[in-house]
């Protein structure tokens, strides 16, 4: 995200804040970027970063589900206390700057339609959705009042980043493509044939760019909208991608089911799009061998197996 932002504002300062980022990373190295390490929830991190005046603010920081659901305090402590403060911080510059918020499909929960649009009820099934859900209205408001310019994107399942491994659910699909790929075994714990939405790095980097230069008068009801996703289930994945693998390779995947994780994945929406979103220009990807393909030529990837 960070390199795509510098190559596509160069003139531009970036401060770049992660609690476990490298300033080593090439992203890091880029003539304006500055790389400042931080725990999201130190007070102190926001008086750092906004120090000087801030045009736009990229917001991915989260305690994802499992983290959320296991420790209610963390979860509200990361996905809410802190969002709040970054927002007062926003306030506070009084040059209402745009806010570009990583929202998730977990929003949607419950009997939902065969296809989620903008327009469905919202009826989170999680303590991340409706942290997620909170977050959304709370930049609507603070858009409405002029404090900020918020845009709220609602992301399916991300594939994928070269890792290490996390603990995330949605990382737990992604462990398909990346350790196979990379020579190593992983487990799926959903049911081979459950439909997910999801998108690539490369997309979701894309729509969150392209939402910086939408102006204010294009979100007139609400700053949240759907990515456009597409729908794959794990036995795709795993096709495609032991398509991929020397014909020898004994099969990297096994299928071991977790209730709980199932029952989480099935109150996420299968099918998601957004006609608001693919009138801006924001698009799905086109098949589940273009987003593999996306993440093998991803640097980052490369460089972790020693591909030159």
């Amino acid at each position: 995200m960070v390199q795509e932002l510098a190559r596509a504002y160069p003139e531009a300062q970036i401060i770049a804040s992660d609690l476990r980022a490298e300033a080593s990373d090439a992203a890091f190295r880029l003539d304006n970027v500055t790389f400042v390490a931080g725990d999201i929830l130190d007070p102190q991190l926001f008086e750092s970063l906004f120090r000087h005046p801030i045009d736009a603010v990229f917001h991915l920081a989260a305690a994802l589900t499992l983290v959320a659901e296991n420790s209610f305090e963390r979860g509200m402590d990361i996905n809410i206390h802190a969002l709040i403060r970054l927002l007062e911080a926003c306030r506070l510059q009084g040059n209402s700057p745009k806010l570009i918020f990583a929202s998730s499909v977990s929003t949607f929960g419950g009997e939902l339609p065969e296809t989620v649009d903008d327009y469905v009820r919202q009826t989170p099934q999680t303590s991340y959705g409706a942290h997620k859900v909170i977050g959304e209205q709370l930049i609507n408001d603070y858009s409405r009042r002029g404090y900020l310019d918020g845009r709220s994107l609602r992301l399916p399942i991300v594939l994928t980043h070269p890792g290490p491994p996390t603990a995330s659910v949605s990382d737990r699909i992604a462990s398909l493509i990346r350790e196979p790929l990379s020579g190593q075994h992983t487990v799926c714990t959903i049911h081979p044939d459950t439909a997910l939405a999801v998108a690539s790095v490369d997309t979701v980097v894309r729509s969150m760019l392209k939402l910086l230069t939408v102006p204010a008068h294009a979100f007139p009801e609400t700053r949240a909208l759907n990515l456009p996703a597409l729908t794959v289930t794990p036995q795709q994945i795993t096709d495609a991608v032991v398509h991929r693998l020397a014909p020898d390779t004994s099969m990297p995947i096994e299928w071991d089911k977790d209730p709980v994780l199932q029952n989480v994945v099935d109150s996420w929406p299968s099918h998601f799009s957004s006609k608001k979103a693919l009138e801006l220009g924001l698009e799905p990807d086109s098949t589940v061998d273009a987003i593999i393909d996306a993440f093998l030529d991803d640097y980052s990837f490369r460089q972790k197996i020693n591909i030159p």
